[in-house]
């Protein structure tokens, strides 16, 4: 048997092939573990994105129901809300009508206060007056032990009506 030329680069041409088949029989089985991995992974996503989905739809109707309660408790509060707004208003016409009444007293008393202090003064005097003529208290009576600080004072300083503080022209002279 003679080998020739062309045997020769059949031979190796052979050869190449096989190596070709071998390298590349290797390279599909690693793609064909690397798919069946990717396979796997898929259906644990899967699973896991179906248990995710039931859990989301729980938690929709959960909150839902929620809003739902939450609207009926706002539409039960609304009048509640209603009558604090009236009651703000009321105390707002409360105080205006107040510092108007303030107001007025306080013009009419700027405006009388001289009469106010003649008429201070006048009862000033019927008290004194009072006090000097009231009828002493027999023996036989006790004092109450409860006295006030005015009590006491008004034992240490005796008070006594002069017959100048009255005029007869409807003063009081100071």
């Amino acid at each position: 048997m003679e080998i020739t030329l062309g045997g020769i680069a059949g031979l190796i041409a052979a050869l190449a092939f096989v190596v070709l088949v071998f390298f590349l029989a290797r390279v599909l089985s690693n793609v064909n573990r690397t798919l069946g991995s990717v396979a796997n992974t898929t259906e644990n996503l899967e699973r896991q994105l179906d248990g995710i989905t039931m859990e989301v739809t729980a938690l929709l109707h959960k909150t839902n129901r929620l809003v739902d309660n939450v609207e009926e408790k706002t539409e039960l509060l609304a009048p509640v809300a209603h009558a604090l707004d009236e009651l703000g208003t009321s105390l707002n016409e409360v105080t205006e009508s107040v510092r108007t009444v303030s107001s007025s007293v306080h013009v009419a008393a700027d405006e009388n206060k001289d009469q106010i202090a003649q008429a201070v003064r006048w009862g000033s005097v019927a008290v004194e007056l009072f006090k000097k003529n009231k009828p002493e208290t027999s023996s036989d009576e006790r004092p109450s032990r409860r006295r006030g600080r005015r009590d006491r004072k008004q034992e240490q300083e005796p008070t006594t009506v002069s017959p100048g503080l009255i005029a007869t022209d409807d003063t009081i002279k100071s």
